[in-house]
This record gives C-alpha cells, structure tokens and sequence, in this order.
C-alpha cells in the first residue's frame, strides 16, 4: 500500500513536541466514562484495527476508546474517535517474561482515510533494523518518576541488534520478538510510564512501524534502553486477525 506511512505536515524522555498532524496515525488509548483518562498508546495500521502492547490491555473489563487526530490530550477538538468493539491479545503473550506484547483492537467503525488521516506501514519482514534510527512517540512520563505528557512527544533513537542487547542489564531477558532501541552508553533518550503500546518508527520514505513500545528498566537510564515488541516477528499474526481490515487508500 503506497498511502501508508506518510507524515503530514510536522510520555518520552528528551524529546520534543511533535507537530500538528505529523504522526496521524498514532492513538490515545482512553478508558473511564466520567473521567476519562488516557493509559496507553497504539497506532492505527489499517481502517479497522490499531495495534497496541498486550501488557496495555491484556484483563481489561473497561470499555476502551481510541482517540486520533488528538496531540493534545487536554483539547476540547474531539480529534476522530472510535469505541474498541474487540480486543485481540496475542495467544503466546506472557506477563511475567512480557513476550509476545501485542495486541490488536477493533474499531467499531472504519476510520476514513483522508489528507489528515492515514495509517502506518507495517516493516519489512527481512529486516532487523538493526543500527537505524527510529522515532517513539507518546504522552508518558517527560521524566522517570515525572509528570505525564499533555501534548504528544517524539525522540530519536538508534536501534541496537539484540545480540548488544543483552550485554546491558537485560541479558538473557531479551527475547528474538523483542527489538531494543537506547542511547546505551549515555541514556537520555527512551519511552516511559504511559507510552506503551506507541508506535517505534522508521522513516524510508515512508514511516514502517518496527515496534511496540513495550518495557524497559526506569526511563532514559544508561546501559537499559527501550525494550520493543518486535513487530516483524508478528506480520502474519497480525494479518491473519485483521482480515476485515482494509490496507487501501480508497
């Protein structure tokens, strides 16, 4: 699908605000009817589904709202939104080794593709991505043990081959569905409380999404980066759960 993955127009730790439209296909992820507040984030891969981690919603019991179109989560501008009518948590998903974090919720109306709105790419099965620099983006933490993010955040960081990732403080809890991306040596730069279940982007052209932002040892600390669902390892999982969905641009 050529429509995918294009940026319009222009919680992460050293980051800076995204502009207005710039990601249009990453998602708030609300829960609460009264007090409705915003817990994790997710991207939007198709008219139908957004692609979020399983930690984020895996035994929920609460009605679930996506927000799009939103990057700042105090605004009164509805952005577009749709109710989740289904959540998909991968089968193998794990909580207490947190493999397999992904999950697929269903929209209960498509989302119209438009010259504000469109979905990401999903990557390239053959590639690692290894040493590309990829963008998190979210409305978490803007600092370990800090204040939640009013308007969405971005960061650059560079992806590091899962090898190097387990000679950090993660040794062997790194697994082959697991993707990891840090400044390792200095820190500074990661997602934190609140961003999970956002997109990990590479932009060749088009923004591929290669990861969900998954877990990681406090936020922008040295020799811990972000640990990521691995999204290549889940392309046929994931496809196979949205077939009602549609990849098009028309």
């Amino acid at each position: 699908m050529e429509f995918c993955g294009t940026s319009i127009g222009n919680r992460i730790v050293g980051g800076t605000q995204v502009r207005q439209n710039k990601y249009p296909w990453t998602a708030q992820l609300v829960k609460g009817r009264h007090y409705p507040r915003l817990f994790c984030g997710g991207s939007l891969i198709n008219d139908r589904y957004v692609l979020t981690a399983a930690h984020c919603v895996h035994g929920n019991r609460d009605e679930i709202t996506i927000r799009l179109l939103q990057l700042d989560r105090l605004s009164r501008d509805p952005g577009i939104t749709r109710k989740v009518v289904r959540t998909i948590v991968h089968p193998q998903y794990n909580p207490n080794t947190i493999v397999n974090d992904v999950a697929l919720l269903k929209l209960e109306s498509p989302v119209t593709f438009n010259d504000e709105i469109r979905p990401v790419c999903l990557p390239d099965a053959n590639q690692t991505y290894d040493g590309k620099n990829a963008i998190v983006a979210g409305w978490g933490l803007l600092k370990e043990g800090g204040q939640t993010s009013n308007y969405l955040q971005e960061a650059t960081v560079p992806i590091i081959s899962n090898q190097e990732c387990r000679l950090t403080r993660y040794k062997n809890i790194i697994q082959d569905v697991m993707l990891c991306a840090g400044l390792v040596k200095s820190g500074g730069k990661d997602a934190c409380q609140g961003d999970g279940g956002g997109p990990l982007m590479v932009n060749e052209g088009r923004f591929a999404l290669v990861g969900v932002v998954s877990f990681g040892y406090g936020c922008g600390q040295a020799n811990a980066p972000g640990v990521y669902a691995r999204v290549t390892k889940f392309l046929s999982w994931i496809k196979t759960n949205t077939k009602d969905g549609c990849y098009c641009s028309a």
